[in-house]
């Protein structure tokens, strides 16, 4: 069966999860024995839940011939609520030391490889830095290591949006009664005096792991500088590229962009765990 609907608990909160597994036998793949074949774990943006990769993480299963773990963090979709607005500056640091080392723990994954989705990319390089043995791999999307103007400014015109538009009754259909909750925790977090400071640029050297970098050029919520920065300070291999004609969401705007590059990464490192 390729997906699968389950709830992990995960230190007393219930996180909806999903499991997709390829649908398809794969001609070529990465890695050729189940032995080495590592499970995908999917963090989504700052918005996100499950249902909004849409039929990205089948289509990577397909690609790969890997299972994606894809999960909805506290507070969002199906997942038990949040209730703490503004989030922590440091936040990340609980989604990572807390709830994505417990789900690797509770479903006793063995090198998992990460991919990750704006605030979940961040998330992914984080985590990464702070259990550098663990991941196998990382695949960051429009991650933020570190506050820019462009960054503030779009989530500016986000609220304001939000505010004026049918944003937040599209946003409910998957967010439920957390919507106005969950878009505050982002927003509002984003709006703090401290969190302009924050930054995670001192960590990257931590990560060892081999490390797919990749952002559109039209991206309203960051300048390329994010990854520049993250390829000129991560400790292990990276492979960083700009998706031309794309914005904020690269595995929706340009999926096929997306699955090549993540082909010809695994492609590059997977034969040394064959």
């Amino acid at each position: 069966m390729p997906v699968r609907d389950f709830n992990v608990t995960i230190d007393g909160v219930r996180l909806a999860c999903q499991s997709v597994t390829p649908d398809t036998m794969v001609d070529h793949r990465p890695f050729q024995t189940a032995e080495h074949m590592p499970t995908i774990i999917m963090l989504h943006e700052a918005l996100g839940t499950i249902r909004m990769w849409r039929d990205f993480p089948q289509r990577l299963a397909n690609e790969t011939g890997l299972t994606c773990l894809v999960y909805e963090r506290r507070g969002h979709g199906a997942s038990d609520p949040q209730n703490v607005v503004p989030r922590p500056v440091d936040f990340h640091n609980e989604e990572t030391d807390r709830f994505l080392h417990g789900l690797i723990a509770h479903q006793t994954l063995k090198k998992p490889i990460l991919f990750g989705h704006s605030d979940g990319a961040t998330i992914a390089l984080k985590y990464a830095a702070r259990f550098p043995a663990v991941p196998r791999a990382v695949i960051s999307l429009a991650a933020h290591v570190f506050v820019e103007d462009v960054t503030i400014n779009g989530i500016e015109t986000a609220a304001q949006t939000y505010a004026s538009t049918d944003w937040k009754s599209r946003l409910e259909r998957h967010h439920f009664d957390q919507t106005d909750t969950v878009f505050r925790a982002w927003v509002d977090t984003w709006r703090q005096p401290d969190f302009k400071n924050w930054q995670m640029i001192d960590e990257l050297p931590a990560i060892t792991c081999p490390a797919l970098i990749l952002q559109g050029d039209e991206d309203p919520f960051g300048s390329d500088q994010q990854v520049t920065t993250i390829r000129d300070h991560t400790g292990g291999p990276v492979t960083a590229h700009i998706i031309k004609g794309c914005g904020h969401i690269p595995h929706l705007e340009a999926p096929d962009d997306v699955l090549e590059s993540v082909r010809h990464f695994l492609d590059t490192f997977s034969g040394r765990y064959q």
